[in-house]
């Protein structure tokens, strides 16, 4: 399984290497970071952007970048072997990176905790929570069908540009597998909370409770209104929902871990 997923993720283009000039790697440096964290391992498309929304506006928690994704303020963390193990990340750069967006912040704002969800943090992060002192985690996953869904509405997804749609959706499926297969580790080898996509519509504030949080009155109607709307409208065919079932059907024990089951479509 790791070695087709490397294949599928094998880094395109202009790569970050220890050598790259600064435009990659910030040259701000720190030994570590004492802000206290909450960090949010998920995979891309789980619909933690909603969840995030939900703890700032129910706690005194910010984010790093509007998307609550840390990643996207140092451009070697951007590249596309981000998803690679043996991604080279210049993590002193990264961390210098980030306490100097904590001090802008702490000048207009003071925040209890700072939330990072980059889904990449998934393949690396033993090693990045090694340079934090204060820092709590939980854990997010969504059904494989309104994940990868999900995926497709929202990302470019470039490393698949004329590949057949129904090879796509199989390498989505095989993608879901590896990365929740990564959550699950994650959850038995350290003892972190889950709160799946599909818990959190029911009970948002169960995000909170992993966290360790105060549950305190909303700011705004934002996730009332989210947890109203209607369930996600798939634009997966039927074919292609049968494809995502019967690939995730291979791996019942990691639906079962989760609470999913295979959802097979009607004929």
């Amino acid at each position: 399984m790791k070695t087709a997923v490397d294949r599928l993720l094998k880094p395109l283009g202009l790569q970050a290497r220890p050598d790259d000039p600064g435009p990659y790697w910030p040259r701000r440096r720190t030994d570590r970071i004492h802000h206290p964290f909450l960090f949010l391992l998920t995979p891309p498309g789980a619909g933690t952007t909603a969840i995030a929304r939900h703890v700032a506006d129910r706690a005194d928690v910010g984010g790093l970048h509007s998307s609550f994704e840390g990643q996207r303020l140092v451009r070697g963390l951007m590249d596309a072997d981000q998803w690679l193990d043996r991604k080279f990340v210049d993590y002193e750069a990264v961390l210098g990176a980030w306490n100097a967006r904590i001090a802008e912040a702490e000048r207009s704002r003071g925040r209890a905790f700072f939330l990072e969800k980059s889904p990449p943090n998934l393949v690396r992060y033993e090693t990045l929570f090694g340079h934090f002192s204060d820092y709590r985690v939980a854990v997010c996953n969504r059904a494989p069908l309104t994940n990868i869904d999900a995926q497709l509405k929202r990302y470019a997804l470039p490393a698949y540009r004329g590949v057949p749609r129904d090879r796509v959706v199989r390498d989505l499926a095989r993608t879901w597998i590896w990365r929740s297969g990564l959550l699950r580790t994650a959850i038995e080898r350290h003892g972190y909370p889950l709160v799946t996509y599909e818990r959190f519509r029911r009970d948002p504030d169960a995000i909170l409770s992993a966290f360790g949080l105060e549950v305190g009155p909303p700011a705004s109607t934002a996730t009332e209104e989210h947890r109203s709307a209607s369930s996600q409208v798939l634009m997966l065919s039927t074919g292609e929902r049968r494809i995502v079932a019967e690939t995730v059907a291979e791996a019942p024990d990691l639906l079962a871990f989760f609470g999913y089951e295979a959802e097979r479509p009607a004929d």
